[in-house]
């Protein structure tokens, strides 16, 4: 019996001692891989854009489901913009008038059949998104009952005053 307990006492005793080894090899190897990874992500990660970019790819990442075929107004300098979204269904037309029998001045829609050849003859144009107006910008001007009142803005110039329906 006494030889049995000696041969499993040094054994359990150079174990231990190798248990730690071992540990102390991980620790270091684990430590060193971490900080390659760490390093390869950030190297990986792309720059966030600047506050002075203002593309329709940028801030259509801000918009939720609910609100991507509504107009938004952005507070610096009151510009309205509507975008375009192929999974979403929208006609919004621009009136004359704060009334929706007033003649049709502008239309974003997503529909081709709305957009090619302008089949509503709206007076400027009809458009898949208020990006794609060319050198042409809507301006928030105010709320007019159940209109938003907006001027249509072409090469600095405005050139008319124009309403969208509010919904919701």
């Amino acid at each position: 019996m006494n030889k049995l307990l000696l041969p499993l006492f040094l054994v359990l005793i150079f174990g231990c001692g190798d248990t730690q080894k071992k540990n102390n090899i991980t620790l270091a190897d684990t430590s060193s891989s971490s900080n390659k990874v760490e390093s390869i992500q950030k190297d990986s990660l792309k720059p966030s854009p600047t506050k002075t970019e203002n593309s329709e790819a940028v801030v259509q990442n801000e918009i939720n489901e609910e609100s991507i075929q509504k107009a938004i107004v952005y507070r610096s300098d009151s510009s309205l913009n509507m975008f375009e979204n192929i999974r979403a269904d929208y006609r919004i037309f621009g009136y004359q008038k704060p009334d929706t029998n007033s003649k049709k001045l502008l239309l974003v829609s997503i529909f081709t059949n709305d957009v090619k050849d302008n089949p509503y003859h709206c007076e400027y144009g009809a458009y898949y998104s208020s990006n794609a107006m060319e050198n042409t910008r809507l301006q928030y001007v105010r709320k007019t009952g159940d209109f938003i009142e907006a001027n249509l803005i072409k090469n600095e110039v405005i050139l008319t005053p124009i309403f969208f329906r509010k919904t919701g």
